[in-house]
């Protein structure tokens, strides 16, 4: 080969090496290539609030049984409806901590552990 064909050649993988470098070159079909890695890491990032919220949920859900089934029925109904007296965030908290079918249940589960 001549001269002319090697700096061709090397100016060629030059481009290809730099076009890589900066994130960039060919992908086939149904191959994982850069654009399958940044696109998921997108997906996760869009979905990343959504999970500390229901965590948040989970936890007040599971505090309410515990609380049911430790201090009887009765006793937190009257808790709850002293919170409803009282100042607005208090109101909130009665709300929030208002009983629910799912609370309920946890609390059936749970009272033989506290008891």
């Amino acid at each position: 080969m001549s001269d002319s064909h090697f700096k061709e050649f090397f100016g060629r993988l030059e481009r290809i090496d730099k076009i890589h470098r900066s994130g960039g070159g060919f992908e086939a079909d149904g191959t994982l290539g850069q654009s399958h890695y940044t696109r998921e890491r997108a997906r996760r990032a869009r979905r990343a609030g959504l999970r500390p919220a229901l965590l948040v949920v989970l936890f007040m859900v599971v505090l309410k049984g515990f609380l049911l089934a430790s201090q009887g029925e009765e006793v937190y109904r009257a808790k709850l409806s002293a919170l409803r007296s009282g100042s607005v965030i208090e109101m909130a908290g009665a709300y929030v901590m208002a009983q629910d079918p799912i609370s309920n249940v946890i609390a059936v589960w749970v009272k033989p552990l506290v008891d």
